[in-house]
């Protein structure tokens, strides 16, 4: 190897400025979401392919406890049945007692509006001593703020 030469020596020393650099982006979590889920999918897949060779459902299966396993398996499968038809059963009852009170608001409000028909009303206003108005008589009153003012006294002392 040749010996340095004294250019080489005598060349400043590199800079010692740090430079820069670009602030962070944001971590791409869809990304890593994607990734981690498909490691999990692809861990529960394998342990679910690895399982009917395990030991324990190979031990499981050569005795009577796997009689037990399936029992009990089937007997939850019933238990959820029977919920899922409860449901729908309660639902059903639900909807016949909601029609049975809309039609008996429907017949509770025929009734209230023939209760109240306008020549019951009339006759009612006609014994307490009301008049009915000519139609050519009848018009909006303009009010101003006085009015309303004095209408407010007015209440105040009756006592209203």
């Amino acid at each position: 190897m040749a010996p340095p030469t004294q250019a080489a020596s005598v060349l400043p020393a590199p800079s010692r400025r740090r430079v820069p650099r670009p602030a962070p982006r944001p971590a791409r979590h869809a990304a890593r979401r994607r990734k981690t889920f498909a490691t999990h999918s692809a861990r529960v897949a394998q342990a679910v392919v690895a399982l009917p060779d395990s030991g324990a459902v190979k031990g499981l299966s050569r005795t009577r406890t796997w009689i037990v396993v399936i029992a009990i398996l089937l007997t939850g499968l019933v238990a959820v049945n029977l919920v899922a038809v409860s449901f729908g059963t309660q639902a059903s009852r639900n909807l016949t007692q909601t029609q049975a009170l809309e039609r008996r608001n429907a017949i509770l409000e025929s009734t209230g509006i023939a209760a109240v028909s306008v020549p019951e009303v009339r006759e009612g206003a006609t014994e307490m001593g009301m008049v009915s108005p000519d139609p050519t008589m009848v018009r909006f009153v303009e009010h101003s703020p006085e009015d309303i003012a004095a209408a407010a006294q007015r209440l105040a002392a009756e006592g209203g």
